[in-house]
C-alpha cells in the first residue's frame, strides 16, 4: 500500500474545511457542507485503519476489516499509491489531499470533500461520488468507468485524458471544467450544466448529453 502522511493530532475544521457556495450552483441539500462536523483521524488511528483494510484485501474479505472513513477529516492527507479499493469515504473530508496513482475502484466518496485535491491516474471505476465536492480537483488521467457522479460539484476541475466511459454525470456542475481530450463514450451528461466547460476533443460516441 502506498505511503501515508497526515498530521499529528486534533484538527479543528476551519473555513477552508468547508464547501464554498458557488451563487450558480444548484440549489440542492447536497451541495451544502453537512452537520455536525467531521472527525479528526490521527496517524495512529489511520495506519490501523488501512492495515486492517489491507488484510481484508489480502483475505477477500475472510479476515481484517474494509475501512469506514465515513466523515472523517483527512485533509491534505498523503496517500499516493495506496489500495483502498472499496472503502468508505462517504462525506469525508479530503481536501487537498494526495491520491495520485490510487486503487480506489468502487469506493463510496459520495458527498465527500475532495477540493483541490489530487488524483491524477487513479482508478476510480464504478466508484460513487455522487453529491461529492471536486472543486478544482486534478483529475487528469483518471479511470471514472461506470462511476456515478450524479450531482457531483466539478467546478475548475481538470480531467484532462480522463476516462468516463458510461459514467452517470446527471445534474452534475461542470462550470470551467476542463474535459479536453475526455472519453465520454457512453456516459449520461443529462441536465448539467457545462457553462465555460472546455470539450475539446473529447470522445462522446452515445454519450447523453444536455444542458447549459
Amino acid at each position: 500500500m502506498g505511503s501515508l502522511c497526515v498530521r499529528q493530532g486534533v484538527h479543528k475544521v476551519t473555513e477552508t474545511d468547508r464547501v464554498p457556495v458557488d451563487p450558480d450552483s444548484p440549489a440542492d441539500p447536497d451541495f451544502r457542507p453537512s452537520k455536525p462536523p467531521p472527525q479528526a483521524v490521527t496517524v495512529a488511528e489511520l495506519e490501523e485503519l488501512l492495515a486492517q483494510h489491507r488484510e481484508w484485501l489480502d483475505s477477500k474479505g475472510q479476515t481484517g476489516e474494509r475501512a469506514s472513513f465515513y466523515r472523517a477529516l483527512l485533509s491534505d492527507a498523503y496517500l499516493q499509491g495506496a489500495d483502498l479499493r472499496g472503502a468508505d469515504f462517504s462525506q469525508a473530508v479530503l481536501q487537498g489531499a494526495e491520491l495520485q496513482n490510487a486503487n480506489l475502484y468502487s469506493v463510496n466518496l459520495s458527498q465527500a470533500n475532495l477540493q483541490n485535491a489530487s488524483l491524477q491516474k487513479s482508478k476510480l471505476r464504478e466508484a460513487v461520488l455522487e453529491g461529492a465536492h471536486l472543486i478544482g480537483a486534478n483529475m487528469q488521467e483518471v479511470d471514472l468507468r461506470q462511476a456515478n457522479l450524479i450531482r457531483a460539484d466539478l467546478r475548475d476541475a481538470d480531467f484532462l485524458e480522463a476516462k468516463l466511459i458510461n459514467a452517470d454525470l446527471t445534474t452534475a456542475f461542470c462550470k470551467s471544467a476542463n474535459f479536453f481530450m475526455v472519453d465520454l463514450s457512453g456516459a449520461n451528461y443529462t441536465e448539467i450544466n457545462l457553462q465555460l466547460a472546455d470539450l475539446l476533443q473529447a470522445q462522446v460516441q452515445d454519450a447523453k448529453i444536455s444542458g447549459a
